[in-house]
């Protein structure tokens, strides 16, 4: 699958499950939300780490908070066309400019206190560690 199918595919899917939640920036319309900025989201023994491609974009401009209870992490800013206002014959476009919301679910449950994130080379890390999930003794309930 070419590229540009697979990112049609995702942009789609994003979309369309983003119609089903309830958090209010996963109802924003595609142009309200802006760019994807590319992420990567993994696991280490201890962590969860997400890795976002945001390069032009000054960290102070970075919003980010984690919804513990929906297991989300929302990161929201904005980069700015380096060309302002001057006027540019462009031949071909890629890097995309403006503001964007990414809604990230993350995979397990996470401590939130002690989240770190850090901005270097155009990527922003959100190291996010591991909260035990802890499940309940199964329990007898009663038919009456």
């Amino acid at each position: 699958m070419s590229w540009a199918s697979r990112k049609l595919l995702i942009n789609f899917v994003s979309d369309m499950s983003s119609r089903t939640r309830s958090h209010p920036l996963d109802r924003l319309e595609v142009s309200e939300r802006g760019f994807q900025p590319p992420t990567d989201i993994y696991e280490t023994a201890d962590e969860i780490v997400v890795r976002m491609e945001l390069a032009g974009i000054d960290p102070a401009d970075i919003e980010l908070w984690v919804d513990e209870d929906a297991g989300r992490l929302t990161v929201r800013g904005r980069r700015d066309d380096p060309a302002g206002s001057e006027q540019r014959r462009y031949y071909n476009v890629e890097i995309e400019c403006g503001p964007f919301v990414r809604v990230v679910q993350l995979p397990r449950p996470v401590a939130s206190e002690a989240a770190a994130a850090s901005y270097a080379e155009g990527f922003l890390t959100v190291r996010l560690p591991k909260r035990e999930i802890q499940y309940g003794s199964p329990r007898n309930v009663p038919i009456q």
